[in-house]
Order: C-alpha cells, then structure tokens, then sequence
C-alpha cells in the first residue's frame, strides 16, 4: 500500500463500543487516520466537518441505521464509498445494497484482512480533495467548502489527471470556464497552451470553421475549451466527434490536443431540434461535470465575498474593508441569477462606491436592486436573445418571405434557414394570408 493511501481518513460507525474500538485498531494499525462515530448522526456531523476517503458503518444501529445513514451520505456525496458490515447479513441484502450503490457488504464475525482488503479497494477509487492539505493546492483558485462544490472538485480531481475529454454544464456565471482552466493547470499539460473558443459568434459557418482550425492549432499539446458547444455548427460537430469519439482516445493524433467543452444550457433540446449530434453528446456526457448554481451553494457566499474583496482592496484604493453583517446577510440571501460572476460585479461596486470602512446593508441593498431592474444576463445569452427577436422583426417585416428576410440581414439563404433553426423560428406563420 502506497503513504498517499495508507495515510488516507476512514470514517468508522458503529453503536457497539467494543467493534468499534477493534475496526478502528485494525485500520489504524494499517496506517489509516482512523475517525470514530457511535450513531448515524453523530458520523454525519464527522462527515460534514471532515471528509473521508471511505466510510465503513453497522447496518443494525439505534436510530439511524446503516442503509439510512448510506442514502444520506450518498445523497451529499455519492463518490465517496461506504462499506457496510452486519450480523444480520444475507445474500439479498448484499445485493440490495450494492445495487443502491454500496461499495462493499461484510458479514460478521468478518476476517481482518478480508476488511482491509475491501477499504485499501475503495481508498483507491477515492482520490483526495481538499481536505487532505498537502494536495489542497490544484485548486486553491476555487473558493468553496460546500458539500455540493467539495463532491464536484472529487470528481474534478479524477478528471484532472488524464486525457479524457469533459463536458461543463451549469449555468451562466458559475465558474465553468474557472473549472476548466483548474483541469488544465492539474493535469501533465499544464506547462502547454490553455485557449478558449466561444462558439456560435462566428458570422457564418465559414468562419467558424477557421476559427476552430485556428484554436486547435493554438492549443496544440495543450487543452482547447469550446464554449458554448451547442451553438457549434453541425458541420463542425462531425469534425470535432473523432477528437473525442471512445474509439479514438488511443489514436497518437487524438492526444494532440485535449478538448473541453462548456454549455450553459442543457443539450436535450438541442439534440431533439436536430441542432445537436447525439453521438458527439453521449461520447461527451461519459465525463459530465455539472457545476451548481450559486443559491445551491449559499454557504460559500461569505468565503467569496471575502475572497473578492481582498482582491478589490489590493487592486483598487477604497474606503471600505468589508462588509457589515447586515450587508452580508443581504448577499447571502439574494436571489443571483448572474451566480458568482454577478456576485463578484456586486462585490467590485459595493466596494468601490462605499464611503465608510464597512459596506452598509442599504448600499447592497440598492446594487441588488439595479441588478435586478437590469435583469442581469450574461453576454451570450443577451446576444441569443437580440438575435431572436431580430429575427422574428425581420420576418414579420418581409411577411415570411425567407429570400427577402435573408438578403435584408445579409446572409445567404442557407445560413439564414439555420439562424432560424438555431431558434425554433418557423417562418410560415408570418406569411401573408396565413
């Protein structure tokens, strides 16, 4: 066994002292930094407050019982593995519990070796975060300590260390761009270029597909991130599939470059319209990293208010150097459709026009305010949305008629049907007579 997995924190749960007090022997005596719980809601609380790398819990315990304390363990963080131990064991509870996601199911009176064995197995397929502080460092650009964020990073962090391809989903401003540059910089080609194409703000196809060439060649033995991967032309999907299709990941030429994408909005829609390949979406979707939105986080409002306001104080002489509790309390209850980049705008203003050393509530309270009156989007969405009733004008002025809509926008007649059909626009209906 290796120091990174012998070192490795297991969680230990059982309402029988003297058990407890052996498991915790065989595993410390195994080189494991061992914590011990004698009821579920006592381990949820060890759980919350300092993660483990595995848990091995009884399943016949007062109050909350093993599977109980499993569905919420799951439920807060499904990658990390529970081992369940019972007196009470038999086949089909074995295989109830594995199929609910339980890593592994020991009868009692268990072998020693037999325990070490299956938790040394779940360590392994547990690769740490930042809870073990000498691999804290990957991420120190992400400001986080929710238990929602810290199971995200967990996956991150497998996804960090090879050449898969990922797919970012989470809406805009959540830091999917932030989360893709964190891969890049943990992973053996950090040393190599890190370049962003956001796609669908090409004037055509074309174009598009120069810039995408163009993007692939400056990224070259680095990671390339292609934001906004539903707005990518469907020509374009066909000649980015073999880059990251399954059957190609051990092709030399596929590893020149590592591809991730990013979309703010669910591919469903796009793939039912017909916009979207399926095949390049289930060859993404095999790493899916889905980032929360802000108020599914709200415990990580202060650590980022915190973490944006030092970096304002140090880049901007202002008066003020923090927020009152009342003003705090106002940002950590807003609503946030903007997420964390509306939040750190919010933060940048507030400093900026405050008057005294700590930001007052009615300051932020009138910023939120604005925010809202302004309906706060994000650019691409804003460009969508001008697109969208550019083109409903434009049809209901040349009366459906597409050739004339087209020449008026100044595109050709192709381009013009998949501007329509990027946005679920038929144009019969604005036809005359209809």
């Amino acid at each position: 066994m290796s120091p990174a997995l012998a070192t490795a924190r297991i969680l230990v749960v059982d309402d029988d002292p003297d058990l407890l007090d052996l498991i915790a022997m065989r595993l410390d005596s195994a080189g494991y930094e061992v914590a011990v719980a004698a009821s579920g809601l006592e381990a949820l609380e060890i759980f919350r407050a300092t993660p483990p790398r595995a848990v091995v819990t009884d399943l016949r315990m007062d109050g909350m019982d093993g599977h109980a304390l499993f569905a919420r363990l799951h439920a807060e963080a499904p990658s990390v593995p529970v081992i369940i131990l019972t007196a009470h064991g038999t086949i089909p509870d074995a295989v109830a519990a594995t199929q609910r996601g339980v890593f592994g199911f020991l009868t009692k009176p268990f072998d020693g070796r037999e325990l070490l064995a299956l938790v040394a197995d779940a360590v392994a397929l547990s690769p740490p975060v930042a809870q073990d502080r000498d691999d804290a460092a990957w991420r120190q650009n992400i400001v986080a300590s929710s238990a929602v964020m810290e199971e995200l990073l967990r996956s991150a962090r497998r996804l960090a260390e090879n050449d898969a391809p990922v797919l970012l989903l989470g809406p805009c401003g959540s830091g999917k761009e932030l989360l893709a540059q964190t891969l890049h910089d943990t992973s053996a080609r950090s040393l190599k270029p890190f370049y962003v194409m956001r796609c669908g703000v090409a004037a055509n196809a074309k174009e598009e597909e120069a810039q995408l060439a163009a993007a692939l060649d400056t990224a070259r033995g680095g990671t390339l991130l292609l934001d906004d991967i539903g707005q990518l032309a469907p020509a374009l999907q066909a000649r980015l599939l073999p880059l990251v299709a399954e059957a190609g990941l051990f092709e030399s030429k596929v590893r020149v470059t590592r591809i991730i994408t990013a979309s703010s909005a669910p591919l469903d829609a796009e793939i039912r319209a017909g916009r979207f390949r399926a095949d390049l979406f289930y060859s993404l979707h095999r790493n899916e990293l889905i980032l929360p939105a802000l108020t599914a986080r709200r415990e990580d409002i202060p650590l980022l208010v915190a973490h944006f306001a030092t970096g304002c104080i140090e880049r901007s002489a202002v008066t003020a150097c923090g927020f009152s509790p009342e003003a705090l309390a106002l940002l950590c209850e807003a609503a946030w459709p903007g997420n964390v980049r509306q939040l750190r705008t919010i933060v940048d203003r507030a400093l900026s026009l405050a008057v005294v050393p700590l930001v007052p509530a009615s300051l932020v309270k009138r910023l939120l305010q604005d925010d809202n009156e302004l309906e706060m989007i994000a650019f691409d969405d804003a460009r969508r949305a001008f697109e969208h009733d550019y083109l409903i004008k434009l049809l209901k002025s040349a009366s459906g008629n597409v050739a004339q809509a087209a020449r008026v926008a100044q595109r050709n007649r192709t381009e013009f049907y998949k501007l329509l059909a990027r946005h679920d626009i038929d144009p019969t209906p604005f036809k005359q007579g209809r």
